[in-house]
C-alpha cells in the first residue's frame, strides 16, 4: 500500500524481507551423531565380548600341561620284498622209533645180526591159528604183531602151513647159508604172495622181511629172518628154526 505523504509525495512502504526457510541441516547433524553415539556402544561391547574370550584362551593355555610333547608314532619298516620268507622244518625224527619211510635195501645195507637158531615150536592142536611174531621172536603173539599166521587142518590130507600177514615179505631159498642181501634180491625177484597159504615140509628155508610200520610201533627193529622147517612131527606139528639181523634206518 502507498502513502500519501503531506507534501504531495507518495511515499513506498519498505518491502518485508521474505522468509528463511527452516534449515534441515541441524536435523542431519543430530542423526548423524545419534548414529555415531550407537555405533561407538556397539564397538564398545565387541571389545568387551573379544576381551572375555581372550581371557578365556588365556586360561585354557595355563591349564595345559607343561611336559615335553609325546614323541610322534613311529612306523616298523615296511619288509623288504626281496627277503625270503622263512620256511617251516619239519620236525625233527625221534631217534628212537625212526622213520616210517621204508628204505631201499640193496647189496650195500649194513644188517646187524639181532638173534640166531632160535627155536619156534608149533603146537600139535589142528584146526587151530597160531601167530608167530618173528620180531621177538615169540609164537603165539597178538594177530596185530604177526609175520606169520600157522594153521594145520585135521584133514590128513592137508599138512601144515603158514600165511605171511600183511606188510610181511618173504621168499623161499635154497639153504640156511644165504646172507640178508641175497634174502633181499630174492624177495625182489621171487617173493611169496602176501596172503596166500604155504604148504610146509621139512627141509624148507625162507627169507621173511618183518613189516616195517609194526616195527616202529612196537619200538622193535626193523628185521631180516631166515627161517627154517627143522622137523615136522608124526601129529603135522612143525618146528622152526629162525635167525634176524636188524636193516638200519
Amino acid at each position: 500500500m502507498t502513502a500519501q505523504h503531506p507534501y504531495g509525495q507518495t511515499t513506498v512502504p519498505p518491502a518485508t524481507p521474505p522468509r528463511r526457510p527452516r534449515s534441515t541441516g541441524r536435523f542431519l547433524a543430530i542423526g548423524l551423531a545419534s548414529i555415531a553415539v550407537v555405533l561407538a556402544l556397539v564397538a564398545v561391547g565387541l571389545s568387551w565380548v573379544a576381551a572375555g574370550r581372550a581371557g578365556d584362551a588365556l586360561d585354557q593355555v595355563a591349564a595345559l600341561p607343561t611336559g615335553p610333547a609325546p614323541a610322534p608314532a613311529t612306523t616298523e619298516p615296511a619288509a623288504d620284498p626281496t627277503t625270503e620268507t622263512p620256511v617251516a622244518t619239519e620236525p625233527a625224527e625221534d631217534p628212537a622209533t625212526g622213520s616210517t619211510e621204508e628204505p631201499t635195501l640193496n647189496p650195500n645195507t649194513e644188517f646187524t645180526s639181532n638173534y640166531t637158531s632160535q627155536t619156534l615150536r608149533m603146537p600139535s592142536k589142528c584146526n587151530d591159528d597160531v601167530y608167530i611174531d618173528l620180531d621177538e621172536p615169540r609164537v603165539g603173539s597178538d594177530y596185530q604183531r604177526a609175520e606169520l599166521t600157522y594153521s594145520r587142518s585135521c584133514s590128513a590130507s592137508q599138512g601144515p602151513q603158514f600165511t605171511l600177514s600183511q606188510g610181511s615179505r618173504g621168499s623161499e631159498v635154497e639153504s640156511t647159508t644165504v646172507t640178508p642181501a641175497e634174502c633181499v634180491d630174492r624177495i625182489r625177484t621171487s617173493p611169496l604172495l602176501s596172503g596166500t597159504n604155504q604148504p610146509l615140509k621139512r627141509g624148507q628155508v625162507f627169507c621173511v622181511n618183518t613189516s616195517l610200520s609194526e616195527a616202529t610201533s612196537t619200538a622193535q627193529t626193523w628185521k631180516m629172518a631166515l627161517l627154517s622147517v627143522s622137523a615136522v612131527g608124526q601129529d603135522g606139528a612143525v618146528t622152526f628154526k629162525v635167525s634176524a639181523w636188524d636193516i638200519p634206518r
